[in-house]
């Protein structure tokens, strides 16, 4: 009897040791996913880098003022007509659908102007989102869209 608890005990340990170990490292997202802006600017115009706000419970894309509490900023240098952002850093969270925002706009320096924003509900951090932003349209609610993304 002895000897069998001796034995049962470390490998009952080993076992949750490495449970714990899959599910940890299984279930890492990136606490901001990486961003790719297919951009289309106005005739002539000059694309400037892009603030990305992203919220990940789903706050209004269109919201001034102080960030949300779960809202992360990124920013992307536009190169042609893409800008992309990689993901931030990587956190423990489990799987789980919800709803998500990005706020695109200008980082230009003069009140960084919101020029587009989406929302969608998918698997929560993502690891890539991709939109299309059409910089010509003065509506800022219309201006872009959500391509796709992956989990």
């Amino acid at each position: 009897m002895k000897t069998a608890l001796m034995l049962t005990i470390p490998a009952v340990a080993a076992v949750l040791v490495a449970g714990a170990t899959y599910i940890h490292s299984t279930n890492r997202r990136p606490v901001m996913p990486e961003v790719v802006v297919d951009v289309r600017a106005p005739q002539g115009g000059r694309s400037s880098p892009l603030m990305l706000i992203y919220g990940e419970q789903g706050s209004s894309p269109f919201r001034q003022g102080p960030l949300a509490p779960d809202q992360r900023v990124a920013q992307c240098q536009t190169v042609g007509s893409r800008c992309v952002s990689p993901s931030a850093r990587r956190e423990f969270a489990m799987p789980r659908q919800g709803p998500q925002s990005l706020q695109v706009r200008l980082f230009n320096g003069a009140g960084n102007p919101i020029v587009g924003g989406v929302t969608w509900t998918g698997p929560w951090h993502p690891s890539q989102v991709r939109l299309t932003c059409d910089l010509r349209i003065a509506d800022m609610r219309s201006a872009c869209t959500v391509a796709s993304f992956t989990a």
